[in-house]
């Protein structure tokens, strides 16, 4: 069955939404498509290898052919007693690290920001993403995660236009969120960011944290 949904966009145009064999996204007051996170288990996405410390996305993945150039943030909590809270943390696929924002109050209009870039000479344009995967809050400890906020909506801009709302879910363990299909043009810089925009509060601090942001997608295989 294919529905099509006709919604004015961000900028005041039409966007039209074509969508075969799924859900239409519901739309929030600002009419930008919402998706909602789903929860996962860990042991499906974290693993061990050679009795290491366990990794995210440790085999083959989208990442065989993405190629996120960097990351980068509004804000980061300072460094303390060794420890780090900066922005590459988030896409460092550990479950000890996270990005943590570092302005006061709850953190809610600071953002992560993504930059790929594929200019490899054989590239075609066949590569892009189609699904975040969320480790939400501080993952380090369960203490931890229950201690700091954790986000419970973000807004994502794709080359500095709104493109979608993210309601993530308030759990220790993984969730991905299906975000329809995002290309990636030869030679030509994406920019994608996640802004905060509401937060589960914490129980003893308000930093927000957000431990891992990466991608799945198409183009990889």
């Amino acid at each position: 069955m294919k529905t099509i949904m006709m919604v004015r966009g961000f900028t005041g145009l039409v966007a039209c939404w074509l969508l075969v064999g799924g859900p239409v996204p519901r739309l929030d007051a600002g009419e930008l498509p919402v998706y909602r996170a789903v929860p996962k288990r860990d042991a499906d996405f974290y693993e061990s290898l050679d009795g290491g410390p366990p990794k995210l996305l440790p085999g083959c993945s989208w990442y065989c052919a993405g190629d996120v150039r960097g990351v980068k943030a509004s804000s980061e909590l300072a460094s303390a007693r060794g420890i780090t809270y900066a922005a590459k943390n988030a896409h460092d696929f550990d479950p000890r690290t996270a990005w943590v924002e570092g302005v006061g109050g709850n953190g809610e209009g600071e953002y992560l920001e993504y930059t790929f870039l594929f200019d490899r000479p054989d590239y075609d344009g066949r590569v892009g993403i189609t699904t975040v995967l969320l480790s939400n809050g501080y993952k380090k400890s369960r203490e931890l995660w229950k201690a700091n906020s954790r986000v419970k909506k973000m807004k994502m801009y794709v080359d500095g236009r709104a493109r979608a709302i993210i309601e993530s879910l308030d759990r220790y363990e993984i969730q991905t969120v299906e975000i329809g299909k995002i290309m990636f043009p030869p030679k030509k810089k994406t920019v994608i960011r996640f802004e905060i925009l509401e937060v589960y509060p914490g129980e003893k601090y308000q930093d927000t944290a957000i431990t891992d942001l990466v991608f799945d997608g198409v183009g990889a295989h």
